[in-house]
C-alpha cells in the first residue's frame, strides 16, 4: 500500500512538473541613459543633468484546458541610484469574452489613450513643477493601483474597455472608474484609427477630477499623423480650481536605413488659473526628434523642445519660457 502511495505521488509530481514546463515565461529589460540641458528663466531648472530609465519585465503565459489564456506580468522599475520599485503587477484572463485583468496595471483610459506624443519616443516637459498645467493633449489620471480591467474583443476593428479601483473601506473618496474606446479602420495603403476615453476620481469637493481625451491616428506607408483633443478638471462645484483644455498634433516618418523624424506641437490653457485681466495659465510646446537604430535593440535619440510657460492666475507658478536638449541612448533586450 505504502509503495502504491508513493508511486502516486511520484506521478501526481511529474504531471505537475510538465503542467509547469507547459508555461511560457520571457524576461524583457529596457535601459535608458539620457543627457539633458536646459535654457530656462528659472535657477531651479536651468543647466545640464544625466538621467536613467530602467525597467525589468517578467511574464508568464500558459493556457488552460478550457482554452481560456492566462497571463501575468511583473514590472520592476529601477531608476536614479540604483532605487528599485514594482511598478505594475497583474494577472490576465482572456477568451472569446475578451480579457479581464486584476492587480496592479493601468486604467482603461490609458490603454485607449491617444496624444501627440505618441508619435515621440521621448516626452520633454518643461512646465514649473508648482503649476498646474497639462503638458500633452493625451489622456489624463491614470494610476497603476489595484484594479480590475475588462476589455472587449475586437469586434470589426471595434474594441472598448473599462476599469475600477475601490481605494478601500478607509479611503472611498479616490474611487476611480475609467472607460475608453478604440476604432480601426482599414484605407487604401494605410488605415485610421479613432479612440475615446474618459476617468473620474471621486474626492473632497476640491479634490474630485475627472478627464476625457479623444484623437485620431493616420498611418499612410511610412507617415503617420496624430490629432488630440483633452480636457480635465480639479475640483468641482464652487471649489473647481482648475479646468484644462489641450490640443496637439505630431507627425512622424520613416525615413529609412534606421532613420525615423518625427515633429509635433500642442498648447494647454487653465481657464480657472486666470488674472483679473483675463490672462490664463498657458503652456505651449514644438518638439523635434531624431531616432537612429544603430543596431537591433539599440538606438540613439535626439530630441529638442520650444516651450513657452504663462502663470496667469496660478500664484504658486511664475512666467517661463526655454527650451531643452536631449541626448538618449535606449537598448532592449
Amino acid at each position: 500500500m505504502r509503495k502504491l502511495l508513493l508511486t502516486s505521488t511520484a506521478l501526481v509530481t511529474a504531471a505537475s512538473i510538465s503542467s509547469y514546463a507547459m508555461a511560457d515565461v520571457s524576461v524583457t529589460g529596457a535601459f535608458e541613459w539620457t543627457y539633458t540641458s536646459t535654457s530656462s528663466g528659472v535657477a531651479t531648472t536651468d543647466g545640464d543633468s544625466f538621467s536613467t530609465d530602467n525597467e525589468l519585465t517578467i511574464s508568464f503565459s500558459n493556457k488552460t484546458d478550457s482554452g481560456l489564456t492566462l497571463s501575468g506580468r511583473y514590472d520592476v522599475d529601477a531608476d536614479q541610484a540604483g532605487a528599485t520599485s514594482l511598478d505594475e503587477s497583474s494577472l490576465t484572463i482572456s477568451g472569446g469574452f475578451g480579457s479581464v485583468t486584476l492587480g496592479q496595471d493601468d486604467s482603461a483610459n490609458d490603454s485607449f489613450g491617444l496624444g501627440e506624443h505618441d508619435l515621440i519616443d521621448e516626452d520633454l516637459s518643461s512646465a514649473p513643477a508648482n503649476s498646474s498645467i497639462v503638458t500633452n493633449a493625451g489622456e489624463a489620471g491614470n494610476t497603476d493601483s489595484n484594479k480590475v480591467t475588462y476589455k472587449t474583443p475586437a469586434i470589426g476593428g471595434f474594441t472598448a474597455g473599462y476599469s475600477m479601483y475601490d481605494s478601500g473601506t478607509a479611503a472611498q473618496s479616490t474611487d476611480q472608474t475609467a472607460i475608453g474606446a478604440s476604432y480601426t479602420m482599414p484605407l487604401e495603403g494605410g488605415s485610421m484609427m479613432i479612440r475615446y476615453n474618459k476617468q473620474s476620481t471621486d474626492g473632497t469637493a476640491a479634490l474630485e477630477n475627472e478627464a476625457s481625451n479623444y484623437g485620431a491616428k493616420l498611418v499612410m506607408g511610412a507617415a503617420s499623423v496624430i490629432v488630440a483633443h483633452g480636457e480635465s478638471t480639479i475640483g468641482a462645484g464652487a471649489s473647481q480650481t482648475d479646468d484644462r483644455e489641450a490640443n496637439g498634433i505630431s507627425v512622424s516618418y520613416d525615413l529609412g536605413g534606421g532613420v525615423k523624424i518625427g515633429v509635433s506641437t500642442m498648447e494647454a490653457t487653465d481657464s480657472k488659473d486666470k488674472t483679473a485681466a483675463g490672462v490664463e495659465e498657458k503652456y505651449t510646446a514644438n518638439v523635434a526628434e531624431v531616432v537612429y537604430n544603430i543596431a537591433s535593440g539599440l538606438d540613439a535619440k535626439f530630441t529638442y523642445l520650444d516651450f513657452d510657460y504663462k502663470a496667469g492666475g496660478e500664484a504658486a507658478s511664475a512666467d517661463d519660457s526655454g527650451s531643452m536638449s536631449a541626448i538618449t541612448i535606449s537598448a532592449s533586450f
